[in-house]
């Protein structure tokens, strides 16, 4: 996962929309799992508690 991750919220759900598009268009299956393991990642930043 890239150590360059957006860091506010709103950076973080723009990022997850994109992946997710880019997902449901995605063909190779090697790109499919980095798109994945990458919104994986966001989805956990998201869900973290908002004062950490």
């Amino acid at each position: 996962m890239p150590s360059d991750l957006p860091t506010s919220e709103a950076a973080l759900r723009e990022r997850q929309d994109l992946l997710v598009r880019e997902l449901a268009v995605e063909q190779n299956s090697a790109r499919l799992q980095v798109l994945s393991d990458e919104l994986e990642g966001i989805q956990r930043r998201l869900e973290q508690p908002r004062n950490v």
